[in-house]
């Protein structure tokens, strides 16, 4: 007994799906868009916003860096001018309040491409370099003590240190780096033989208030563990602050000093702002109305030709679907 087995295709012309072209369907000719005259010096924040695909997205993202630091920037030195203005009038108040507010939100108005020091940091994240008092005595004395760091919050966090008994200051430092690093700080000496370190700004506020540290009796006591006090540099947004709580003549200098360094890092993001127009230039790619009616012309043309390929391979493939087995077997025999 021979039983045969039949298989039927159905077969259906061949549809895009949404937001696809149908060989059947015609392009309209899109209407003609006036380009601009002349470009801008600078793409807008409004423009990037609208338009996100205009360039890469890298691209999108150094340009609003850019402009997030020099917007910042600019406006520290409009209430650094304000403030010394007012030093002549003897009311303060009013302008150091601004400049106080101003400089404490710094990391959310410039979006973090502004530091301590108002440098812009448009593609490195942000730091703090702080001291720890006394620790100079590691270098000196090691003397092969166990040291356990621990970094509290919501996680507390543990490092173990292995002083060797007798090392070089520098053999010491490599040591603390290869445990402090897994709490994200990073430490080394300095030229004048002090022992610094190094945190990422997002994580000092943990730092300075969380951070201690437990040993052998040596340097550190062993029966508990002992909160450290992490001293930060001095940088220029905290001089400011300064000048707004004191409202002294004598502080003059030291805003105008900020104030030279804001105009030479204005000018260096300048630099970058051209460069980056420069990149956009090449980039752009200006299409004539003829030019954009013949592209879509035959952008259609290709759409319609692989459309009717694809119906074309679809209905071969539905007839060699219902052709019996055995006449296969016989061709191929």
């Amino acid at each position: 007994m021979q039983v045969g087995l039949k298989t039927t295709t159905a077969h259906t012309p061949a549809t895009f799906a949404r937001g696809g072209v149908d060989a059947s369907q015609t392009i309209q000719r899109p209407a003609a868009v006036s380009t601009p005259s002349a470009r801008n010096a600078f793409p807008e924040a409004a423009l990037l916003s609208r338009r996100p695909l205009r360039y890469n997205v890298q691209l999108n993202q150094q340009l609003t860096a850019v402009q997030q630091a020099d917007d910042y920037l600019a406006q520290t030195e409009n209430r650094l001018l304000q403030l010394r203005q007012a030093f002549s009038q003897g009311d303060t108040s009013r302008q150091s309040a601004a400049l106080k507010t101003h400089l404490e939100r710094r990391q959310q108005l410039s979006g973090g491409t502004v530091d301590r020091h108002l440098t812009s940091s448009v593609q490195q994240s942000n730091s703090v370099n702080f001291t720890l008092p006394g620790s100079e005595k590691l270098l000196l004395n090691p003397g092969g003590e166990t040291l356990v760091f621990a970094l509290g919050g919501r996680e507390r966090q543990l490092a173990a240190i292995a002083l060797p008994d007798e090392a070089t200051p520098k053999q010491t430092v490599t040591q603390l780096n290869i445990g402090l690093g897994r709490l994200g700080i990073h430490a080394r000496q300095a030229a004048n033989g002090q022992l610094t370190f190094q945190v990422a700004e997002s994580n000092w506020d943990r730092v300075s208030q969380q951070f201690s540290v437990r040993g052998e009796g040596r340097h550190f006591p062993a029966d508990a563990f002992t909160l450290l006090a992490p001293q930060a540099e001095i940088a220029s947004s905290d001089e400011m602050l300064q000048i707004t709580q004191r409202r002294e003549w004598d502080s003059l200098p030291k805003m105008q000093n900020t104030l030279n360094h804001i105009t030479a890092q204005r000018s260096q993001l300048r630099q970058q702002q051209a460069s980056v127009s420069s990149r956009i230039d090449d980039m752009a790619t200006v299409y004539s109305p003829k030019q954009a009616q013949e592209t879509s012309k035959a952008l259609a043309q290709s759409l319609a030709n692989s459309g009717k390929q694809f119906s074309t391979l679809s209905t071969a493939l539905g007839a060699q679907a219902n052709v019996r087995a055995g006449t296969v077997k016989n061709l191929l025999g």
